[in-house]
């Protein structure tokens, strides 16, 4: 099980046995509201890397992490039930060889991004739609021979389902499923997350 997905797993462990009664943590709105999130990925690439980075990461020795991040994101409310902002989405896709030896692919999407939520925003059932730029960028350092190249910038787009919960006043977690799209270059990228998060 690759690091990101047995953190994941042992947030959302913790989470269930806390003791903290959701139905009665109140759903206070806020002014604005900042969104970050960590979980799981499951990039897919253009035909040549996918099977390069397929390759490498099935060598001996070889330890692949592939995590979805969100961060930065930024909402202001514009009803009861959906907020508009600004958030990154990330993609790092790590593969270590040794102590010193690694390369990392990372995709980004920086965003205008709004959340549906269908019984208010913070809670319950909610949609999510991002629209952007997004970029690129490899780097490794394999034997002392470092690179970091970062790509022209391309559109990227992000779709997700998830499910939010009060746990504190003022806070709230939420699980999300994402697809998001990404053209660079004239190359499609993809990648399925999966992310624990919170709503401040």
């Amino acid at each position: 099980m690759s690091k990101a997905r047995s953190f994941t797993l042992i947030l959302i462990c913790a989470l269930v046995v806390l003791p903290i009664d959701g139905e009665g943590a109140q759903n206070k709105s806020e002014k604005w509201y900042t969104y970050w999130g960590l979980g799981g990925a499951d990039p897919n690439y253009p035909s040549e890397v996918g099977s390069l980075l397929d390759l490498m990461g099935a060598l001996p020795g070889v330890d692949r992490t592939r995590m979805s991040m969100d961060l930065l994101g930024f909402y202001m409310p514009i009803s009861g039930k959906m907020l508009a902002g600004v958030v990154v989405n990330a993609t790092a896709d790590r593969l270590d060889y040794g102590d010193q030896d690694w390369m990392q692919v990372n995709l980004y999407t920086y965003a205008a991004s709004t959340q549906y939520y269908t019984r208010q925003v913070g809670q319950g059932l909610f949609g999510r739609l991002d629209i952007g730029i997004a970029a690129a960028n490899i780097s490794y350092d394999i034997e002392g021979d470092t690179e970091d190249e970062t790509s022209d910038s391309g559109i990227g787009m992000l779709v997700g389902i998830g499910y939010a919960y009060p746990i504190l006043s003022g806070t709230r977690i939420a699980f999300n499923l994402n697809y998001a799209m990404r053209t660079i270059e004239e190359e499609a990228y993809s990648t399925v997350g999966f992310s624990v998060g919170g709503l401040f």
